[in-house]
């Protein structure tokens, strides 16, 4: 199937209502950022298939300028995201989400609603770890110095090992990079 270009998010959306009930998938062409080509961004397009109940699926490149994601349409057990769900409470406050649209976010279930790991993660060490890493005052004190997103990463990789094991070994292993004032080698760029 080759790619459909749209102009703009308008003409995607005049698209979708007059197809969204008779076509199974579409693969939706998008010009990258650089190209400075009329185009709708990737959040305009989930707007929009959001709206008609459906969703994005795999993305891939096409060439230097352009992309393509298949779209189809949800399926009743998919998992909503955290994005998604708040991007529908907008839509439905500015009135662009349709009937299909509504079906399908009243379907979702609450146990498949925000599961991805990045929006579940523990936001913080155990109280027993974190009392360990501050007995190292100076890795501490680089711990606190570090950007929010590098302490949650590291905070999920720590807290998500299955095994006790698995975890204390992280955990002392960004104890000792950061008492020598160095990022966790395991996420260091």
């Amino acid at each position: 199937m080759e790619p459909l270009f749209f102009k703009d998010q308008h003409d995607f959306r005049n698209w979708l209502e007059q197809n969204h009930d008779k076509q199974t998938e579409l693969i939706v062409g998008l010009y990258k950022k650089g190209t400075k080509k009329e185009n709708m961004s990737w959040s305009e397009l989930v707007d929009q298939v959001l709206c008609f109940g459906w969703i994005d699926g795999r993305s891939k490149s096409i060439d230097a300028e352009r992309w393509c994601i298949r779209i189809t349409p949800r399926k009743p057990g998919s998992i909503w995201s955290a994005v998604n769900i708040d991007k529908v409470e907008k839509l439905t406050q500015a009135g662009l989400m349709r009937p299909e649209g509504m079906a399908a976010f009243a379907k979702r279930q609450e146990s498949k609603s925000k599961i991805y790991s990045h929006e579940s993660a523990p936001k913080m060490l155990d109280p027993i770890f974190e009392k360990q890493f501050k007995a190292n005052k100076q890795a501490w004190a680089f711990w606190e110095k570090q950007p929010p997103g590098y302490r949650k990463t590291v905070t999920h990789l720590i807290m998500t090992a299955k095994q006790e094991k698995t975890r204390l070994s992280r955990l002392e292993s960004v104890i000792a990079d950061s008492a020598q004032g160095k990022r966790w080698k395991q996420v260091a760029r």
